[in-house]
């Protein structure tokens, strides 16, 4: 391999890298500007401010034979 040819190959090795760790800062720099994520609609934070990674038990009341059968499909966005 010529000089030249080694002097390319490492230049572009070197752009590729300061791209990837541009990119990577840049990600990290919008994350944190967004502040934190908002919290799942399943999961509430209770009164007393503690919080809990188990997910409430479900309601086995709702979903009764009757509703079961009269169900129907959920309306679907039109787009």
């Amino acid at each position: 391999m010529t000089a030249s040819r080694a002097l390319a190959l490492g230049a572009t090795v070197l752009a590729v890298a300061a791209i990837v760790v541009g990119l990577t800062l840049a990600a990290r720099a919008f994350r944190a500007s967004n502040g934190p994520a908002a919290p799942s609609p399943a999961v509430s934070a209770p009164a007393d401010g503690s919080t809990s990674t188990r997910l409430p038990s479900p309601d086995t009341s709702y979903w009764t034979p009757e509703r079961m059968r009269s169900a129907g499909p959920a309306p679907m966005p039109k787009g």
